[in-house]
């Protein structure tokens, strides 16, 4: 009888959320610019073996298949700065509007990754983690995993953006969970100091996609402008400055043309306590 009741309650939330999720698509979705902001982590060399286990890993080929599918399409890049003033109402951006963003700051994204960029002359912003940032970039050896150094971080390249991926704080700690989660507020305020000390970020990818409310409001005290997570959803204009969802670009090229062609991805709620809501049943129910 229990269980009889607890899939009656279920059926319940499923058609409730149904319908919602139906009017409020209907209502907010069709008329809201929503901007797509992919992840990515590392691009490795079409000679290198990608290593099975490898963390959202792309071969050159892919990554550029990719930035051709996006070409062939009519898809602006924007840059972080671009998607910032665009919350702000300051300005108006294309209404197929990608912001492409790296984690980790490994040096492919100077050697791979920028001469992609140029080619189709799109914009991106990378995260570099402060502590893994050597005086100078190493030359680069596709068979050697390394990350591009402070040098790189004063150049003035066009298209190109570096943000923060904290400085010593991307980690997991002796129970699997974000380091950052860990911390107190002023073990944060000192970690944006010290990446502070070699780059004057604006914007901010946090680790693991990971925030807490006092990593927030350390952000705000230090004046940066935007923070990214994760989410898997595309980015509205009225989504907090600090929880900017991004999707992560890492997939095969069919699951890449879903993002823009189907409305998986995009944002079904709106943002404040309707999302909430919804977005926590929605998962209690996935993971039933």
């Amino acid at each position: 009888m229990k269980k009889f009741v607890k899939i009656i309650v279920i059926l319940i939330l499923i058609i409730f959320v149904s319908i919602l999720g139906f009017v409020l698509f209907i209502k907010y979705n069709q008329h809201t610019q929503q901007v797509i902001v992919l992840s990515y982590h590392n691009i490795i060399s079409d000679n290198v073996e990608k290593d099975a286990n490898e963390y959202e890993t792309l071969t050159v080929s892919e990554f550029e298949k990719q930035m051709q599918y996006l070409k062939d399409n009519g898809y602006t890049t924007i840059s972080a700065d671009e998607l910032y003033r665009w919350k702000n109402k300051e300005i108006e951006i294309p209404k197929k509007s990608v912001l492409i963003t790296f984690d980790d700051g490994y040096y492919s994204f100077k050697y791979l990754i920028q001469p992609v960029l140029e080619k189709y002359n799109f914009k991106a912003i990378c995260f570099v983690i402060g502590n893994t940032a050597q005086e100078t970039t190493p030359v680069f050896d596709e068979n050697v995993l390394a990350n591009i150094g402070k040098d790189e971080l004063q150049n003035h390249i066009t298209n190109v953006e570096y943000g923060s991926h904290t400085y010593d704080m991307h980690h997991l700690t002796e129970n699997g969970g974000a380091y950052v989660r860990a911390l107190s507020k002023d073990d944060l305020k000192k970690d944006v100091e010290n990446f502070s000390k070699i780059f004057n970020a604006e914007y901010l990818a946090y680790p693991y996609y990971t925030y807490t409310s006092d990593f927030i409001d350390v952000l705000k005290e230090s004046n940066y402008k935007l923070a990214f997570a994760g989410e898997e959803e595309m980015a509205t204009r009225g989504v907090n400055n600090y929880k900017i969802p991004r999707i992560s670009g890492a997939k095969s090229f069919d699951d890449f043309k879903n993002i823009f062609e189907t409305n998986k991805y995009r944002n079904k709620y709106g943002n404040g306590l309707i999302r909430k809501i919804c977005v926590n049943i929605e998962r209690r129910l996935k993971n039933h």
